[in-house]
């Protein structure tokens, strides 16, 4: 007996489908990390709208708390929403909002959201357990400027130039366009996929970087760097970490130093290199193994030319092993 489809039932189901997968790929986008990760909890205490403006410069500052920034292309202004956590202590239970002074205000193109501790109770704030935290959204490119004490910030699918400081937490950054300076005086630093000039410092914390392009210079005190696939000019320098970076292109004036630790550089396959190498104990073995050469390789250090030699690398470690490999790039 033959099989009779309902044609139009099929295409109901065929539209209901269609639809179902348009409504996951917009529940998709405009999402808040700090809410998925349960890191801010129910309502706002207060949101803002502001209107879009061309060359907008965002300044947020917070001294205890997480701030979130990121583009949310479904909405045609700036949202900010502020998030009061007002913790407990056992001597005064839950911690009052007088003694902060929160300000929203907006002024020739700039937008600005702070919470700081009203100078005349100064000596009653630093004993409170409170925090609190921003979720930024935003359709156009923006000029951020974020900072806060303690607590970490996620800055992501931002195009424009952004100045990043915590002094106590992790910096997570994402799809960035322009120029990134980015600082954390005690936390981790990770970012994905930079385009532009990226200035990242820490001095006690690593960073970690992959898939970036651009003028990329990196600094850590007491902690390490680790990249993956980097085009462009790589200046970094370590006082007591180790560097591990894989270069697919490197720029030239690349700088790679570190005082007592350790560096691996790994460069792609076809070399056009000159490289300087001094350190504790050089292994270059399997650069020779790979390509031609000219220079001289010793116990401490390495002066080679590679194809053209256009691309001038230096490395340099002090008290550190140091070595130079190709990879599969």
């Amino acid at each position: 007996m033959p099989v009779r489809y309902n044609v139009s039932l099929i295409i109901v189901i065929l539209l209901s489908i269609a639809a179902g997968c348009d409504l996951k790929a917009q529940s998709n986008t405009g999402r808040s990390v700090l809410i998925e990760k349960n890191l801010v909890s129910g309502e706002p205490y207060e949101s803002r709208r502001f209107p879009v403006e061309r060359n907008t410069e965002l300044s947020i500052v917070t001294f205890s708390g997480n701030v979130e920034v990121y583009e949310n292309p479904a909405i045609d202004y700036i949202q900010i929403d502020l998030y009061v956590d007002r913790g407990f202590t056992l001597w005064s239970g839950s911690t009052s909002l007088d003694n902060y002074r929160i300000i929203f205000r907006e002024m020739h193109h700039k937008i600005v959201a702070t919470v700081e501790p009203k100078r005349s109770e100064s000596k009653v704030w630093k004993s409170d357990n409170i925090s609190f935290s921003y979720v930024v959204q935003t359709p156009v490119s923006v000029t951020s400027r974020i900072r806060n004490t303690k607590g970490d910030i996620w800055v992501r699918n931002i195009r424009g130039n952004h100045l990043i400081q915590t002094t106590i937490g992790d910096l997570y950054l994402e799809n960035l366009e322009g120029e990134t300076s980015a600082f954390s005086a005690n936390g981790n630093i990770y970012a994905e996929n930079i385009r532009g000039a990226f200035n990242a410092k820490t001095i006690n914390g690593d960073i970690s970087a992959h898939n970036s392009q651009g003028e990329i210079r990196f600094k850590a005190l007491s902690g390490s760097i680790k990249t993956t696939g980097l085009n462009g000019t790589f200046i970094a320098s370590t006082a007591s970490g180790d560097i591990d970076a894989e270069l697919i292109s490197a720029g030239e004036g690349s700088f790679i130093e570190t005082f007592s630790g350790s560096i691996i550089l790994t460069l792609k396959q076809d070399l056009d290199h000159t490289i300087q190498i001094s350190g504790s104990s050089v292994d270059v073995t399997d650069l020779l193994n790979r390509a031609e050469f000219e220079g001289n390789v010793q116990r401490r250090n390495a002066n080679l030319v590679f194809g053209n030699g256009k691309t001038p690398i230096q490395i340099s470690s002090l008290s550190g092993n140091v070595t130079v490999k190709t990879g599969s790039n």
